[in-house]
């Protein structure tokens, strides 16, 4: 909702005046301008509008009672996906204009307004290019003033062409008459062009042979999938892999050269109704897949016509609809579901230059289309899952990235985030912002990357951070690097995660009890933490009031890999010497897992950690059973995919009446291993143990009276644990659920933002 700041004026209905109006928000590269300009010209006002840095300028004039029904018809005039957060209004001096222009601005200093993101290509767009009679027909990248890249290709704000990098692209005669003219759909759209001026796309082989230009291109791209192949091809924000989702060859070459074996894959799809085809959509499923975001979303598989190798064990399928008619154009012609995933090797960053493709993808793909309009800055693909009704945003990137966050934001500082699933979050002074996903940062050339996200951050929102916030964590790079740039404050990692949910909720003036799981987290006591209930109170002071009862990890790291360790250690410690445990792993040579038998037997001192997610790690290795991970959260993954809703039955979780309250997994053990040497399928045993746990957090949450419940952190990425909470609650608790911040790591530096600002504001930095 908008509001006029200082409230309507009222003037006599042929008085000819003059005012100036601001808008603030989502106000830049949506076809505001043009939209607002075509509303003026229907009223007969003069004046201008312009993008500047604090947001949108208008300046109308003409008689009182025109200028009121324009405000009153503005917020239902303007374009969809624009969002107005407040319109200031104040009388000006009428100046005898008898226009209204569209106009540029040049001014200096912070940037005030938000970055508009990338979106998706639009309906009208998509009909142009399939169009034999429309000039745009078969040009793979149309765009309009409603949609296309947007946050790629900006150099620098306010948002104009000759700052984006099609400012390389000068506009043809039929370009140039569409962009001037306020009555085409495409009056001031900043990326336009066609087939005569606009980027070109092409294709070459593995050894860099030309393959064809436009519409030949596309044709060798479809043969080659049709083939068998793996093409690489450029997109909004770099480079993606592409192959056949039911040749079951290709997905698996893919998966062996793309060193990615067994995470999910997501699919494109031409629309929603071939969609459907492969996933169960509900209608907010939909909703979001159509949206000018343009996520990959996370619905449940209908379990045929995909390669098994597309998501291995698991329920759910990511499905995207065409960011670009390129995109659109291949899934068309292709005429079935295609794997698109992110154009890197595993862990590396996307690639984003055409020379850089041609030389890591001569080994991994047959064909590489290129285009030639300039990146300015890579980004992933957004994932957004459904969880409780409410979208989740699993990976916060393409089309939701930046996040405009709710922060009083008048103090420069930026936060650094954790070590995996790294995002940054900046205040520049006026605005606040979670940025886009960077990922992992375990390689050199990830942490390349990060650097130069920090820098392109306060260089397009013109500031100078002299103060970070980083996790706790000593070994962090993250850490280390914000020590290194200057003045730093350390949050402790699921205070951050419970910050971020209490920004997400706009409870920052309130206390909140914080239920932060999640794998892995530096405590306080040098520990490792992970099943947490933090009372954290408005100026991000927090007690540990409760956790789960601590244990070892057997290896230290290895127990991350291997979660048979972790289920090794909690059996022994619920059991006793049972020599039942033995018959557990008989998939592993007996004298390895009788060596870490023996240690933890022995007393042999491991790592201590609380950690919800290794909890979960050893319930999947006990139930499945599985003995390694291939990727992060992979357990917890396949134990939600097999659980059975409709089984009944829970098991024992003991909860002390301890300051801090401890939940004691014990006998939940106990019963789980009972019921496994019982013969009691496994999708039982796996719903039982989630309705468990979700008891035990309501338990702990109804001893804190009415506080607001913020569930946050990595495990209540999962939908049966969450919605369990959900329906037990029977709206007796104030329930807070994850939303648009990522409740994984991905959200952290949302979160330290948020203690940063409110600690430098009371003076209590360090």
């Amino acid at each position: 909702m908008w509001r006029l700041s200082n409230g309507e004026i009222p003037l006599s209905p042929s008085t000819i005046v003059a005012v100036e109006l601001l808008l603030t928000g989502q106000v830049q590269g949506r076809g505001v301008r043009p939209a607002i300009a075509r509303l003026a010209a229907s009223l007969r006002l003069a004046g201008d509008v312009r993008n500047t840095l604090k947001g949108l300028s208008i300046t109308l004039e003409g008689v009182s009672e025109a200028i009121n029904r324009f405000c009153e018809s503005l917020p239902t005039a303007l374009p969809s996906g624009c969002q107005i957060i407040d319109i200031q209004r104040q009388d000006a001096e009428p100046q005898d204009r008898d226009q209204f222009h569209i106009r540029r601005d040049d001014n200096t200093g912070p940037l005030t307004t938000p970055v508009p993101v990338d979106t998706g290509v639009c309906p009208q767009c998509l009909d142009e290019v399939a169009d034999s009679h429309d000039r745009r027909h078969l040009y793979p990248l149309t765009t309009c003033a409603a949609c296309g890249p947007r946050w790629t290709v900006i150099r620098e704000m306010p948002y104009e062409r000759d700052y984006t990098t099609l400012d390389a692209f000068p506009l043809c005669a039929d370009c140039r008459k569409e962009y001037t003219s306020p009555d085409d759909r495409r009056f001031h759209a900043q990326t336009i062009g066609c087939e005569k001026c606009g980027p070109r796309v092409w294709a070459v082989d593995a050894k860099g042979q030309h393959k064809g230009r436009g519409a030949e291109a596309i044709q060798a791209a479809i043969s080659s999938l049709r083939q068998g192949h793996i093409i690489a091809l450029r997109g909004v924000g770099g480079y993606q892999l592409l192959c056949d989702a039911t040749n079951d060859t290709a997905v698996s070459e893919l998966r062996k050269k793309k060193g990615r074996p067994a995470k999910p894959l997501a699919i494109l799809v031409e629309n929603a109704l071939v969609a459907q085809d492969f996933a169960e959509l509900s209608a907010k499923e939909r909703k979001e897949l159509e949206s000018p975001a343009n996520p990959i979303v996370l619905c449940r598989s209908r379990g045929t016509g995909l390669s098994d190798g597309i998501h291995p064990g698991l329920t759910d399928v990511g499905v995207m609809l065409p960011s670009t008619p390129l995109h659109a154009m291949l899934a068309q012609q292709f005429g079935g579901p295609i794997v698109c995933t992110s154009g890197n090797l595993e862990g590396e960053p996307i690639v984003v230059d055409p020379k850089d493709a041609e030389q890591k993808f001569g080994a991994i793909a047959e064909l590489i289309v290129h285009h030639d309009r300039p990146i300015v800055r890579s980004i992933d693909d957004s994932v957004v899952r459904f969880i409780a009704g409410c979208p989740v945003t699993i990976r916060l990137a393409r089309g939701l990235a930046p996040l405009s966050l709710p922060l009083d934001a008048n103090i420069p500082v930026m936060a650094f985030g954790g070590h995996q699933k790294v995002a940054c979050a900046w205040s520049n002074g006026t605005q606040a912002v979670l940025g886009p996903h960077i990922g992992d940062l375990e390689t050199v050339s990830n942490r390349e990357r990060f650097l130069a996200q920090v820098e392109d951050a306060q260089q397009l929102y013109r500031f100078q951070a002299e103060r970070f916030a980083c996790d706790q964590h000593p070994e962090y790079w993250t850490a280390q690097q914000a020590a290194e740039w200057g003045d730093t404050v350390r949050v402790q990692h699921h205070l951050a995660h419970v910050a971020a949910g209490m920004v997400e909720h706009q409870l920052l003036d309130h206390t909140v009890l914080g239920v932060a799981w999640d794998g892995t987290g530096y405590g306080t006591d040098g520990t490792i933490w992970g099943g947490e209930f933090l009372r954290v109170h408005p100026n991000f002071e927090f007690d540990r009031v409760a956790h789960l009862r601590p244990f070892q990890l057997p290896g230290g790291e290895a127990a991350i890999r291997e979660p048979w360790r972790v289920a090794m250690f909690l059996l022994i410690d619920a059991l006793g010497p049972d020599e039942s445990i033995k018959t557990m792993f008989p998939m592993l040579p007996l004298g390895y897992t009788e060596t870490v038998r023996r240690l933890i037997g022995e007393g042999q001192q491991f790592p201590k950690t609380t950690s919800a997610g290794r909890l979960f790690d050893a319930a999947a290795a006990m139930t499945l059973p599985i003995d390694r991970i291939e990727y992060d959260g992979q357990p917890a993954m396949l134990l939600e995919a097999i659980a059975d809703r409709s089984a009944g039955g829970s098991y024992r979780l003991a909860i002390s009446d301890s300051r801090p309250i401890q939940l004691d997994w014990r006998p939940m053990f106990q019963d789980l291993w009972k019921d496994r040497l019982s013969g009691t399928s496994p999708s039982a045993i796996a719903m039982r143990f989630h309705r468990t746990l979700a008891r035990g957090i309501l338990d702990v949450a109804n001893r804190f009276g009415s506080l607001p419940v913020v569930l946050c952190g990595g495990v209540f990425q999962n939908r049966l644990l969450t919605e369990l909470i959900v329906e037990l609650a029977i709206g007796t608790l104030p329930l807070k659920l994850p939303g648009r911040i990522p409740p994984n790591d991905g959200g952290l530096a949302a979160g330290q933002l948020a203690v940063a600002i409110r600690r430098l504001k009371v003076g209590s930095w360090k």
